[in-house]
C-alpha cells in the first residue's frame, strides 16, 4: 500500500503546482475521473504480456517523480499557446499520471504476495486487487488533497516542490536501484533553479527573472487557499495580491510624480469594484446610527480596500478571513490597521454559531469572496445569506460582490438566491459597462465576465442612495468617481421577469448541498477568469509564480 499511497500524494501535489500558473479549478476539471483510468490502466498492463522483470518497473519511479518538477518549469512559458484547458491537461498526464501508471503497476507486482488465487481463483483474483487497489488509491487521493491545506500552512517545510521530491526520494528508498541515479540532474536543478523549491529561499531567483518583465516578488506563502504572494510592478508602480490564478486586489502606488502633477493623496485601488461596496454606507435610512456607533462586518479580506475605508470612517468592524496569509499580506503590504476584530476561520460555521449564540448584530455587511477563478458557493446559498441577514439589524444593508457571466445560469441562480432571502429589496450594478469589441476567439469565452455588485436592505422600501460628500472619499480621487453607483450600470434581478413573487418558490434558491451540480458552470466561470487574468498581468508573471 505504500506505492499505492505515494501515487495518492503524487495527485493533489500535481494540482497545486499547477494552480498558479492555470487555476485550481481548471487544473481539477476531469482530473477524478483520469486518476482512476490511469491506474485502472497501470493495474491492467500489469496482466498484459510481455511482462518485464519483477520489480523493474517499480526502479524507475523515483526518477521519474524527481524529473516532475524540472518537467513543469520548462513546460509553463508555454501556458499561453496552451491556454487552461489543454495547458492543465497535458502536465497532469506529466507530472500525475506518468506516476500513477507504474506506480499502479508495481503495485501490482506486489499484491500478488497476498496470493488472492489460491483463495478466490485465478480468474477473480485479478478483478478483485484491481478493484481493491483502484479504490484505495482514490480514497487516499481525497484524503490527501483534503489534507494539503493544512500543510500548506507550514508553508517553509512542506512546499510543493519540496513534497515532491519527498516523494520522489521515497520510491527510491521503496525501489533501490542505481537508475535512481538518474535522477541526480534533476535534483541539482531543482536544487539550484526551480525557483519554487524553497518558498522564501528562491525569492532573488525569481525575481532575477521577474525584472526582465519590469516585476518584482515582495513575498508568499503557501496557504490554506493556495499560493498567496504579492507583487510590484517596477515600472507602472503598483502592488497586487495574487492567489493561484487570480488577483485579491491591488493599489496604485503614492508616488512624488503622482502627487505633485496628479494632486493624490492616497494610494489608489485598482479595481473599482472595492469601492462601489463602500456605497453600502450611503444606502438612505433616517434610523441608522452614525458611523461612530455603527458595527460592520466584512466576509472576505482581500488587501482590505473597503475594510480600511469602514476603519477610516470609525465604524467597529469585523473581519472573517478564511486565510491567515491573506490577513497578514493586508496589514503587511496593505496597510491594514490593527484596529479592528479579525476572525480566522470559515465564514459558513461562523455564521452558523454566531447566529445560534444571536448576541451581534450589524448595521453593514460587505461580502466579498473569490478564490480560484470562481465564487465559492458555500457562501451564496440560501442558508448562509439568511444568517447574514439575521445578523443584520432591521434597518442595516448589505453590499455583496459576485464574479461571473452575466449570461449564465448559475449567475441568475446566484442572484435569485440574493433577491429571495432579501425579499426584492435589492438593488444590482455591474462595475463596467458590457464591451462592445468583436472578440477573437481567446476573448470570446469571456466576453461578459464582470464583477456584480448587488445591496439589498434589510426594511422594505427603495434602496436610494444619499449624494457622498468629499469627506466620504478620503482623499482618494477614484473614490469621487467610482464609489456611488452609476444608474447606467444598473441591471434587473432575472426573477423579476416573472409575473409575480408567489410565482418564485423555495427550490428556485441555491441550497447547502448543491454546490457539485454547477461545478461544470465553475469551470468554465474559472476558464472565462484566466483568460482575464491574462489580460491584466503578462504571461510571464503567472508562469514564473
Amino acid at each position: 500500500m505504500g506505492i499505492l499511497t505515494l501515487a495518492a500524494i503524487s495527485s493533489p501535489v500535481s494540482q497545486a503546482t499547477l494552480a498558479p500558473v492555470f487555476g485550481a479549478i481548471p487544473s481539477a476539471v476531469n482530473h477524478q475521473q483520469a486518476i482512476i483510468a490511469t491506474s485502472l490502466l497501470g493495474f491492467l498492463l500489469h496482466y498484459l504480456p510481455p511482462k518485464p522483470r519483477p520489480g523493474s518497473v517499480g526502479q524507475y519511479l523515483a526518477a521519474i517523480s524527481l524529473f516532475v518538477p524540472v518537467v513543469q518549469m520548462h513546460i509553463y512559458p508555454y501556458s499561453g499557446i496552451l491556454g487552461p484547458i489543454a495547458g492543465p491537461s497535458l502536465l497532469g498526464l506529466l507530472s500525475c499520471h506518468t506516476i500513477i501508471v507504474p506506480a499502479t503497476y508495481a503495485a501490482a507486482e506486489a499484491m500478488e504476495a497476498l496470493d488472492l488465487s489460491s483463495r478466490v481463483g485465478p480468474y477473480v483474483a485479478p478483478v478483485l486487487s484491481t478493484c481493491l487497489g483502484v479504490l484505495y488509491l482514490v480514497s487516499f487521493e481525497g484524503q490527501a488533497a483534503y489534507f494539503l491545506p493544512s500543510l500548506n500552512l507550514l508553508s517553509q517545510i512542506f512546499t510543493p516542490v519540496k513534497t515532491q521530491l519527498l516523494v520522489g526520494s521515497t520510491f527510491a528508498y521503496l525501489f533501490p536501484s542505481k537508475l535512481s541515479l538518474l535522477a541526480l540532474p534533476a535534483l541539482a536543478h531543482t536544487f539550484l533553479v526551480n525557483p519554487h523549491f524553497d518558498a522564501a529561499r528562491n525569492i532573488d531567483i525569481l525575481n532575477n527573472q521577474l525584472a526582465q518583465h519590469n516585476w518584482t516578488l515582495l513575498d508568499r506563502r503557501w496557504s490554506n487557499t493556495g499560493y498567496i504572494s504579492i507583487l510590484e510592478s517596477t515600472d507602472m508602480h503598483y502592488r497586487v495580491m495574487r492567489c493561484d490564478h487570480s488577483l485579491l486586489g491591488g493599489e496604485w502606488l503614492l508616488t512624488n510624480q503622482r502627487r505633485e502633477e496628479e494632486g493624490w493623496l492616497v494610494d489608489e485601488p485598482i479595481y473599482s469594484v472595492f469601492e462601489m461596496l463602500e456605497a453600502v454606507r450611503l444606502i438612505e435610512d433616517e434610523t441608522k446610527p452614525s458611523d461612530a456607533e455603527a458595527q460592520a462586518l466584512i466576509v472576505g479580506l482581500g488587501i482590505g480596500t473597503a475594510p480600511k475605508a469602514f476603519f477610516a470612517h470609525g465604524i467597529n468592524t469585523t473581519v472573517i478571513e478564511l486565510d491567515p496569509a491573506v490577513h497578514d499580506f493586508a496589514k503587511s503590504y496593505f496597510n491594514l490597521p490593527s484596529n479592528h476584530t479579525a476572525v480566522i476561520r470559515d465564514a459558513v460555521s461562523w455564521a452558523d454559531e454566531t447566529v445560534a449564540e444571536g448576541s451581534l448584530k450589524y448595521d453593514y455587511i460587505i461580502h466579498d469572496v473569490f478564490t480560484g477563478g470562481a465564487e465559492p458557493l458555500s457562501l451564496f446559498t440560501e442558508s448562509f445569506l439568511r444568517n447574514l441577514r439575521s445578523l443584520l439589524r432591521p434597518n442595516g444593508a448589505i453590499a455583496l460582490n459576485y464574479a461571473g457571466d452575466v449570461n449564465f445560469p448559475l449567475t441568475a441562480k446566484v442572484l435569485n438566491t440574493i433577491d429571495l432571502v432579501f425579499n426584492g429589496q435589492c438593488r444590482i450594478f455591474r462595475d463596467t459597462p458590457p464591451s462592445s469589441e468583436t472578440p477573437d476567439d481567446k476573448a470570446a469565452v469571456n466576453d461578459d465576465f464582470t464583477n456584480i455588485i448587488i445591496f439589498c436592505s434589510n426594511s422594505p422600501g427603495q434602496i436610494t442612495f444619499r449624494r457622498p460628500t468629499k469627506a466620504d472619499f478620503l482623499g482618494s480621487k477614484s473614490r469621487e468617481h467610482y464609489m456611488l453607483p452609476d444608474a447606467r450600470l444598473e441591471i434587473p434581478f432575472p426573477l423579476q421577469k416573472l409575473p409575480t413573487r408567489r410565482q418564485r418558490v423555495r427550490t428556485e434558491a441555491l441550497q447547502q448541498g448543491e454546490e457539485q451540480q454547477w461545478a461544470a458552470q465553475q469551470a468554465d466561470s474559472a476558464i472565462k477568469h484566466w483568460y482575464v487574468m491574462r489580460k491584466v498581468l503578462p504571461d510571464a508573471v503567472w508562469e514564473l509564480w
